[in-house]
């Protein structure tokens, strides 16, 4: 009873607003016109030079770790304000939006990822802990339903806290800051498996490419590393 005062209270007191540009909503997070404007990718990307692969395109650089998957561009304001609601917001309906932007993705590359496994790249316990939850898990779990595809939260984890890669200027310093921090736990968990990597948010790469070498390391064979959008490259 009370959890149905307090959102009747808040809906008076504070109406939902969209997440780009704070126009008044009946629903949802994001208006008609921000979703609109973001445009989105119908390719994977090269993990390392960020190239785009179409159809059966070769592979430029074929010894990366991963392919990599993301349907937008960060620098599109309404992505960037779900991202950081999110983030740092905690707005979890937040995720909605971005799952959907993943569906349509995932959805345009045909059967991509059949028999792939789903993970969400792990937070550690400290941030887990602070912030009440993995957003790349909110953007995951649906996501593996909608492809039909199994889940796994807990196989591959974060052994070490680092800080926010944000905070790190360098790309030595970035690869230093996460080296060693994932892990994977029960033997066997993704030997043989292709694997479809997911997160919210990839700028140079560094966390994708921690992970994938940790996961390779303990014998997943394909990874796609996902992220709902991507900082490009310069070349």
């Amino acid at each position: 009873m009370k959890s149905r005062v307090f959102d009747v209270l808040r809906a008076i007191f504070f109406p939902p607003r969209c997440a780009g540009c704070a126009v008044p909503l009946e629903t949802g997070v994001l208006c008609a016109a921000c979703a609109g404007s973001i445009a989105i990718a119908r390719t994977l990307f090269c993990g390392q030079c960020d190239a785009r692969l179409f159809g059966d395109k070769v592979l430029c650089h074929p010894e990366y770790p991963y392919v990599l998957g993301s349907p937008t561009l960060y620098a599109n304001i309404a992505v960037q304000a779900l991202v950081r609601s999110l983030k740092f917001g905690r707005r979890r309906a937040a995720a909605e939006p971005l799952v959907v932007l993943m569906k349509e993705y995932c959805s345009s590359l045909g059967n991509l990822f059949t028999d792939a496994l789903v993970i969400p790249i792990p937070l550690s316990r400290r941030r887990l802990r602070a912030r009440g939850f993995n957003q790349a898990e909110l953007l995951a779990r649906p996501l593996a339903g909608f492809l039909n595809l199994p889940f796994d939260a807990s196989s591959f984890v974060r052994v070490r806290h680092t800080k926010p890669q944000t905070e790190t200027k360098s790309a030595a310093l970035r690869r230093e800051n996460l080296r060693g921090c994932f892990a994977v736990r029960g033997r066997g968990a993704v030997t043989g498996r292709r694997i479809l990597l997911v997160d919210d948010v990839t700028t140079t790469g560094t966390t994708f490419l921690e992970a994938a070498r940790t996961l390779k390391a303990a014998g997943a064979e394909t990874i796609f590393a996902l992220a709902v959008a991507k900082v490009p490259v310069v070349q």
